[in-house]
């Protein structure tokens, strides 16, 4: 009879509460490695991504899609921004321009001083072994048919970061130690690990090429509520460890908030609103993120029964005839005539509170309702 084989485990962390504030609590009073100047590694002005619309045997274009529409942002060494919307949002796409994954329709993306909004060929490579992404599904992001191993050294021998074999054994063993799997699997396929499992290999991959920013694109959103608070604060405790920058792209603002200094509140290719993730919840501006909020469970039955909801009436207008005014009017309960015709300026609050709001800007004594 054939034996068995062992199950595959994963290593015991320190992280193993499924409620996301005990992790990120934990994780926080932990030094930050340090690194850096304090000034933004990564700074994002006016971004626009613009998918052409066309229409016949002639591809005559018709329209455009906005993706993203605008949208500005900074990112200092070892920090987390959070982008959080509905699906259909644009964050995504921000996640693709960065990467460099698509042509970007205008703005600019400078990554450590450089301009890279449009490199290409050898200055792209260049780019790609200290920005890197990991995406959503863990099953569809390693090719079946290779070893764990080898999905782990695919960016280095590309690369050809290490090319000494006993070398790149000693790496993979590490970087499946980082993340807490056992590093005896290394020779085993994708099918027989789990999601959980699959996205801890996914981040080893990633590490392998020693990024300083990694683009997180929804890696918890295929995942159950325990292991997405163990991913969580596994990638929290590798930014502690390492020095590393995100942007941590979701939709569940319950995860976003315990990852990110700061949350950015995507709706329809614009940010409706910024600031850091404790005053985005202590203090939200935005109706639609006051409705986000609201939606969001939380753990105690009483109070998630009682509190009020805000329920968001109508559907997300078509990026590709979005409203004249602002985006968010057809489904503001606070709308009027100057919202629906004139788009609101994204501006700062006070103390760096940013939000896209007449409503908002006529409180703060900063425009007219």
């Amino acid at each position: 009879m054939r034996e068995a084989k062992e199950k595959p485990s994963t290593v015991d962390l320190p992280i193993t509460d499924d409620i996301m504030k005990d992790v990120s609590d934990d994780i926080k009073n932990q030094p930050v490695t340090e690194s850096g100047d304090g000034h933004p590694i990564l700074e994002v002005t006016n971004l626009k991504m613009y998918f052409p619309v066309t229409k016949g045997l002639l591809k005559r274009q018709v329209g455009s899609v906005k993706a993203v529409d605008g949208v500005s942002f900074s990112i200092k060494h070892g920090e987390t921004l959070g982008i959080v919307g509905e699906s259909g949002s644009g964050k995504s796409t921000v996640g693709n321009c960065i990467m460099r994954n698509l042509n970007v329709t205008d703005g600019a993306i400078v990554y450590k001083g450089q301009n890279i909004s449009h490199i290409k060929g050898n200055a792209l490579d260049e780019l790609h072994k200290d920005l890197t992404m990991i995406t959503q599904d863990p099953f569809a992001s390693l090719d079946p048919r290779m070893k764990i191993r080898d999905s782990i050294l695919e960016g280095v021998r590309i690369n050809k970061l290490i090319t000494d074999k006993k070398e790149q054994y000693d790496l993979v063993r590490r970087m499946l130690i980082l993340v807490g799997l056992n590093p005896d699997f290394a020779d085993r396929y994708p099918h027989e690990f789990s999601g959980g499992q699959r996205q801890r290999i996914s981040i080893a991959r990633a590490l392998a090429i020693n990024p300083s920013f990694i683009v997180c694109d929804e890696i918890v959103s295929a995942l159950d509520v325990s292991i997405q608070a163990q991913i969580v604060g596994l990638m929290m405790k590798l930014q502690k460890e390492l020095g590393l920058t995100y942007i941590f792209i979701g939709h569940d603002l319950s995860v976003v908030r315990h990852i990110s200094n700061n949350v950015a509140v995507m709706y329809l290719g614009q940010f409706m609103e910024l600031t850091s993730s404790d005053e985005l919840y202590d203090n939200p501006l935005h109706p639609y993120t006051k409705a986000l909020i609201s939606a969001a469970p939380i753990p105690k039955p009483r109070v998630d029964r009682e509190r009020e909801r805000i329920l968001l009436e109508g559907e997300i207008p078509s990026p590709i005839n979005p409203p004249k005014g602002c985006n968010f009017c057809t489904r503001c309960m606070y709308a009027t005539e100057k919202c629906r015709n004139e788009q609101p300026v994204f501006m700062d609050m006070g103390g760096g509170h940013m939000c896209a709001c007449h409503k908002v800007a006529a409180e703060m004594g900063k425009g007219e309702f």
